[in-house]
């Protein structure tokens, strides 16, 4: 069930089976805000503002952040974890020790960065950042709202890692305000999520 009210500014994805599409990427661009509100909703940070290493695993598989803002990784875990950038725009390396162990950086330049662990490799995790307040990831029925946005011209751009197109987007011209709800079916293919567990024949690495 959404937890929100489902309103004119919300927006839903859907397969071709009409099956909601859940933790998918919807961000709205800007394409002629004008001054008067250009920083409307600027500071929006939508949840989560953290990337947990929880039981070997990126938690959550996806978060996408605004260009410019802090995001902490938190290593819940009672072992080490080596995080490293294994792709995109900032790259990094950093252990993080057991128990909450925390590392803070900024993302200040826009793209993909796919993560991974250096000591349990099916570990795999990603962040997109993104030039704009207006961004969310959709539920399990495949909304996502964007009721905070100001009114104007938009590139509506649907991403996922898994998502089988050129640089895992898609995109569409939109005009807020909406006047009903706009559903959008999503005709391009998804690749595989990969499973974040480990072989039963990497047994020995249980004690890292």
């Amino acid at each position: 069930m959404s937890s929100f009210t489902v309103n004119a500014e919300t927006i839903r994805l859907v397969d071709p089976a009409g099956e909601a599409m859940e933790n998918m990427v919807v961000y709205l661009q800007p394409k002629h805000l004008d001054g008067s509100k250009s920083e409307v909703a600027m500071d929006n940070m939508a949840a989560p503002l953290e990337v947990h290493q929880r039981n070997k695993q990126f938690t959550p598989y996806i978060t996408v952040v605004q260009k410019g803002y802090e995001l902490q990784f938190v290593n819940d875990d009672d072992i080490t974890h080596h995080i490293y950038s294994a792709a995109g725009p900032k790259r990094f390396s950093f252990k993080l020790r057991k128990d909450n162990a925390t590392k803070t950086m900024v993302f200040d330049q826009v793209g993909h960065v796919s993560m991974g662990c250096n000591v349990h490799d099916w570990m795999s995790g990603h962040l997109l950042v993104v030039d704009t307040p207006y961004f969310g990831l959709t539920d399990e029925m495949g909304w996502v709202s964007f009721e905070n946005a100001a009114d104007a011209d938009y590139t509506l751009v649907i991403w996922h890692p898994q998502l089988l197109t050129r640089d895992n987007t898609l995109s569409q011209e939109v005009t807020l305000p909406l006047t009903k709800a706009l559903s959008i079916t999503v005709s391009a293919l998804m690749g595989d999520i990969p499973s974040q567990k480990s072989l039963d024949d990497f047994e020995f690495l249980e004690g890292y």
